[in-house]
């Protein structure tokens, strides 16, 4: 294939990609107000079916469809002129210009008042086939008698005047309506419904098409890099996650942690997470502008590739205001130790660390309130980077904490978690306003929750579908051929909060 044939082809899959996030876009915002959407599609209908069903008069129609030849002459064998109607093709294309103005005229109207001796209580409209001599001529009158009589008026006296105007012409009827008995102008109730929920419906698509471009979203790594002049890390792919049927609503909904297809993409973003860092950094602090971007569940999983690739890994909860790590994990999650413990009490760092596998060791957030400035907690990351090669800290969301700041100064560097057509451009300036003047070095971004189309479109490392990756070479990247099942939804619980776990 040739340069061209490829740059078109690669266009054309932008562009298909561009509508599709367009549509996306209308659906996420139609879909985050729902009530909305449905409030503008009953509102549209009532106010359409009500205004045709009580504000439109009936209107009764007759029509006539006519055609118009000119008598043209023509030269015989012996010399005289022979006069004849005949179809020109010069003629009707000029008729089916003007025509409709003769019809219209205030001297046909003229004429007709004359020959029925009242006012006309219609109105004469004319149609001309294009190119042709055939006409069509509708009469409406609220009344079906005046509407039937008008056009008895109008087919004998229009020969005569268009004689005057036009000239000598010869008018053939070729169909004429008989005296109508119903309306034309009205439906039955279910048609103005339907259609004025069609009518809402396209004025739904307007106004949530120009809500989602006021309320900009991030939807591949290119608006990472043109909207917010910063680097994308890496994508990680969108999974459905089911919710536990032993676990229903008093219970947050677990999370596959160990089996999901964040393992492989994971793996991917620690090579790329350590080709950016420094050498001797070891923690690496991660946060997201607002809640529900996948910010806990992208820390665990790069914590456990470090640790599968044989670093000596501790994953810190530092998200006071959530504690979704010790949700998720822990079986009794009100009554576990963590870093609020250690900033309170006189424990070591191996009285709060639970061993989760080989290399990887948790330090959930615990349960007492304390204040992310305290000394201790400065303590217990210097302790930390002694025992461990990379320490990965669940940040608090930035939207919601402002002071995240205190845990990013702590931490060497900053990786900003944000999902696909989650928050704003705005909130997401806004939220890293709170960091980027910590001490921690801003690496960039991980997409999270990122789903290009089927055809390749985007530049994601990862082939999948919506229920887990489709094992195939693809244009722009290596597809890692598996396919994940999702029989079971729960997590790898830690029975019970242990006191002290060896190192």
């Amino acid at each position: 294939m040739s340069k061209k044939n490829s740059k078109e082809k690669l266009q054309n899959e932008e562009n298909v990609g561009s509508i599709l996030y367009t549509i996306t876009d209308i659906y996420k915002t139609a879909k985050k107000h729902f009530i909305i959407f449905i409030a503008i599609i009953a509102a549209i209908t009532v106010l359409y079916s009500g205004y045709f069903m009580f504000f439109t008069k009936p209107l009764y129609r007759s029509s006539a469809t006519l055609s118009i030849t000119p008598l043209i002459s023509s030269d015989s064998k012996n010399g005289t002129s022979v006069y004849k109607f005949n179809y020109v093709s010069s003629f009707a294309e000029q008729m089916s210009k003007t025509f409709p103005y003769v019809v219209e005229s205030d001297n046909l109207r003229q004429a007709i008042r004359y020959d029925l001796g009242k006012e006309i209580n219609a109105t004469i409209t004319a149609d001309a086939v294009v190119k042709s001599n055939i006409i069509q001529v509708n009469i409406d009158s609220p009344s079906p008698d005046d509407s039937y009589e008008v056009m008895q008026s109008f087919l004998k006296t229009f020969p005569h005047l268009s004689e005057y105007i036009i000239g000598d012409t010869r008018i053939n009827i070729i169909y004429q309506s008989e005296k109508p008995d119903k309306p034309f102008n009205k439906s039955t109730v279910f048609t103005y419904m339907l259609t004025g929920m069609i009518a809402g419906l396209i004025v739904d698509i307007l106004v949530f098409y120009l809500w989602s471009l006021k309320i900009e979203t991030i939807h591949d790594k290119n608006d990472i890099t043109y909207k917010l002049n910063s680097h994308c890390i890496s994508e990680l792919p969108h999974v459905n996650v089911k919710r536990n049927s032993k676990n229903h609503s008093s219970r947050r909904s677990k999370i596959a942690f160990t089996d999901s297809v964040f393992t492989e993409a994971a793996r991917s973003s620690r090579k790329r997470i350590q080709s950016v860092i420094g050498k001797n950094d070891k923690v690496i602090a991660i946060t997201s502008t607002a809640r529900h971007e996948g910010k806990t569940v992208t820390a665990f999983s790069i914590a456990k590739a470090f640790a599968d690739n044989g670093h000596k890994t501790l994953l810190v909860d530092m998200d006071f205001s959530n504690r979704a790590l010790q949700g998720y994990l822990l079986k009794a999650p009100d009554s576990c130790s963590g870093v609020t413990e250690y900033a309170t009490s006189e424990i070591e760092l191996s009285d709060i660390a639970k061993r989760y596998k080989d290399n990887y060791d948790i330090v959930f957030a615990g349960n007492k309130n304390v204040k992310y400035s305290h000394t201790k907690i400065k303590e217990f990351f210097e302790t930390a980077r002694e025992k461990y090669d990379y320490i990965i800290v669940d940040m608090p969301s930035c939207k919601l904490v402002p002071n995240a700041a205190a845990v990013a100064d702590l931490c060497d560097d900053l990786l900003f978690v944000e999902k696909c057509n989650s928050s704003t451009i705005t909130d997401i300036k806004n939220a890293l306003k709170y960091v980027l003047y910590s001490k921690a070095r801003f690496i960039g971004f991980i997409l999270n929750d990122y789903a290009p189309t089927s055809g390749g479109y985007g530049y994601g490392r990862y082939g999948y579908s919506r229920y887990g990756y489709l094992g195939s070479y693809r244009r722009y990247g290596y597809g890692y051929g598996y396919s994940h099942k999702y029989s079971k939804y729960g997590s790898r619980y830690f029975d019970e909060p242990e006191n002290k776990k060896e190192q």
